[in-house]
């Protein structure tokens, strides 16, 4: 069983997200720490998606996420070096780290794949039918996130698999975050392609 998400696998996360789907050159390009606090997970929007509140939760997450923990990122040794010795401070803080503000950083290969497990069905087995026949004939909508089926008839803020907000989506042309509903962007105007939202399906018969 897979263990659940926690905050720098979130930051992770939506940072792979952004990424691919808003900048995908910058996946063998790779981007700079600057790129990566402005454009790529900005404070203001990246921490309302963490569990902890804490004053320096987010910053913490960054350094971390920075220095190498679960090879999430790839950067020069000095960087990530600098990171740690900015986590044993008293105040972690990225100021303590902006000397390196042009360094280039990547993406690995488990930031592309965190929360991906479950997106895995079980694949159905022989002797499997009465189980089947004993599940609701309503199929739950998925986290638009990491794809899992959520609970059904319950209002829900955040994704219990994933921790990811709901209630927001990124502006597909400058990312600005957006009220699920909103119909266009409140800082570029494009129009936010809503997708249609998703409802619980009933089977046929």
């Amino acid at each position: 069983m897979s263990r659940s998400l926690d905050d720098l696998d979130r930051l992770a996360f939506r940072l792979s997200r952004t990424v691919r789907t808003q900048y995908p050159h910058l996946l063998t390009q790779g981007f700079t720490l600057t790129d990566l606090e402005e454009r790529l997970l900005p404070f203001r929007e990246a921490r309302r998606e963490m569990a902890d509140g804490g004053a320096d939760a987010f910053e913490r997450a960054v350094l971390r996420l920075i220095a190498g923990e679960r090879g999430y990122l790839q950067t020069e040794s000095e960087l990530q070096a600098a990171c740690t010795q900015a986590l044993a401070s008293p105040s972690p803080s990225m100021s303590l780290v902006r000397a390196w503000a042009t360094t280039s950083l990547r993406l690995t290969p488990p930031a592309n794949t965190v929360g991906t497990e479950r997106l895995t069905t079980p694949t159905a087995t022989v002797g499997s039918d009465r189980t089947a026949e004993a599940k609701p004939d309503i199929k739950p909508c998925g986290c638009r996130f990491c794809g899992n089926r959520l609970p059904e008839n319950r209002r829900m803020t955040f994704c219990p698999h994933c921790g990811m907000d709901m209630t927001k989506r990124q502006c597909p042309a400058c990312s600005t975050e957006l009220d699920v509903n909103w119909r266009f962007c409140v800082t570029c105007g494009r129009s936010a392609d809503l997708p249609e939202i998703a409802t619980p399906i009933r089977r046929a018969g």
